[in-house]
């Protein structure tokens, strides 16, 4: 079967468009498959007030996914049909997703109680690199050069780079102290300060405000055992420029410590994410049209180490999270070294 070139340029573009929304963000379904918000970045301290005074702090992460995983769990599979092309073009769409991080954050918490608690609050400016490799494979039999070239052009347009500032997080809270409980009451916001460019594959913000009312709690032993969880909701608003509106989550953390000396602490961190409510591109601004939307599902788990010095006021944290059981976005490892200073 030989087809002329201007059907091969038709059969390239409709599959270039596809490939470039085919799979979702690590974070959640998202426009243009972006990251709203990094999971695994709460520690034990969000749940248990540390002494009062002003904290610097350092958090660089790395997060590398290999796969990207459909609504079934399994490759992302894509099926188009194209004028001039007598067959339905079938085919995969997968990625590798880099992304790397430095954040400053700087951290408040009161020694003056309000409502029977101590309140504070920070801010974190995330100093990102981010890059997707997609690769796009045409299943349905077609002549090798055919195939060929739409794997390697769709691939090509969907995949891209960028580094600069993301979108500042603030947050407010108030924690509270009884005997072995810990509980923590908090609203964290993400500003739209990360460039978007609704032509680019991938952009360092969201285009959108996000607002998260998160509760923690931890409970204490004096075995040296510490349990804690944080249950969070993440609502955002819609694109600025494009209206598509990424879908509310659930994103609950949790971790089991034990304090080895009075220096070093170490256990078990993971997460779970489960987005409640559809993807919404009212203006059909993405490059497949959402007919109910994506929801994304993943859990993670991996050890946490931590080091802090004798007058409480430098502490190292070190976790690895291994996800699994990804649905609509990318499954990955996530790295990340805190370090922080009381002032």
């Amino acid at each position: 079967m030989k087809f002329p070139q201007s059907t091969m340029r038709r059969v390239v573009l409709s599959t270039v468009l596809f490939g470039a929304s085919g799979f979702a963000s690590f974070a959640q379904a998202a426009e243009n498959n972006e990251v709203a918000v990094p999971m695994g970045f709460w520690n034990l301290d969000s749940a248990i007030l540390p002494l009062s005074g002003t904290y610097g702090q350092v958090l660089l992460a790395n997060y590398r996914a290999d796969s990207v995983k459909g609504s079934d769990g399994n490759d992302i599979a894509f099926h188009k049909n194209i004028s001039g092309i007598p067959v339905t073009v079938n085919g995969t769409v997968n990625a590798k997703i880099k992304v790397d991080g430095i954040i400053p954050k700087l951290n408040y918490i009161s020694e003056e109680a309000i409502l029977g608690g101590r309140y504070g609050g920070y801010i974190a400016i995330p100093l990102l690199k981010k890059s997707r490799d997609v690769v796009v494979s045409v299943t349905t039999p077609l002549p090798t050069a055919l195939q060929q070239k739409i794997g390697a052009q769709a691939s090509a347009a969907a995949s891209g780079s960028t580094s600069g500032l993301g979108d500042i997080e603030l947050a407010g809270f108030i924690g509270w102290k009884y005997e072995s409980l810990s509980i923590v009451a908090a609203m964290n916001v993400d500003l739209p300060t990360g460039s978007f460019d609704r032509n680019s594959q991938v952009n360092l913000g969201m285009n959108s405000y996000s607002f998260r009312p998160l509760v923690s709690a931890a409970w204490s032993t004096e075995s040296g055992f510490d349990f804690a969880a944080s249950l969070a909701y993440n609502i955002s608003t819609a694109n600025r420029d494009t209206d598509y509106k990424s879908g509310q989550y659930l994103h609950l953390e949790y971790v089991g410590s034990y304090q080895f000396s009075n220096n070093v602490k170490a256990g078990l961190h993971g997460y779970y994410l489960k987005q409640t409510t559809y993807d919404k591109d009212p203006n059909g601004t993405s490059a497949l049209p959402l007919i109910n939307g994506n929801k994304a599902r993943a859990a993670s788990l991996g050890p946490v180490i931590s080091y802090q010095t004798d007058d409480l006021k430098t502490q190292v944290e070190f976790k690895y999270l291994k996800e699994f059981s990804a649905r609509s976005r990318p499954q990955g490892d996530l790295f990340l070294l805190t370090l922080s200073r009381m002032f």
